[in-house]
């Protein structure tokens, strides 16, 4: 519990309107059930987002993932093009057999950066 409420202060404010924003941004892709983001700040040093889009059991996890990176680049404003993203998508019920990003051809932990150039067609 120690860890996680560290983890939680580490998060700055503008990582907590990332979450809000890129929740309710995600959330509004066709397909998505729930979505949970975390913004996470290493003592200062590093930056993690971590994505999990759960998906309704009749959608494509390759059109929800597509749509989901694409809203992400939109949302993502100034966000740093560095920080990793682990980006994950799964059916409701079935977590254990999602799709990354690599189903797509992007690394499978992708930078903003290269989410915004997939985004933009150009990978």
């Amino acid at each position: 519990m120690g860890l996680f409420a560290a983890l939680l202060a580490a998060c700055s404010n503008g990582g907590a309107s990332f979450v809000k924003d890129m929740d309710a941004a995600l959330a509004d892709v066709p397909g998505v059930v729930h979505v949970s983001t975390d913004y996470n700040t290493n003592n200062g040093m590093s930056t993690r987002i971590t994505v999990r889009i759960t998906a309704s059991a009749d959608a494509s996890l390759e059109t929800v993932l597509s749509d989901s990176l694409h809203t992400f680049a939109d949302t993502s404003g100034s966000t740093r093009g560095t920080i990793s993203v682990s980006y994950y998508v799964f059916t409701e019920g079935d977590e254990e057999n999602g799709i990354r990003p690599s189903a797509l051809g992007l690394p499978i932990t992708p930078t903003v950066d290269q989410i915004r150039e997939f985004a933009s067609g150009a990978h």
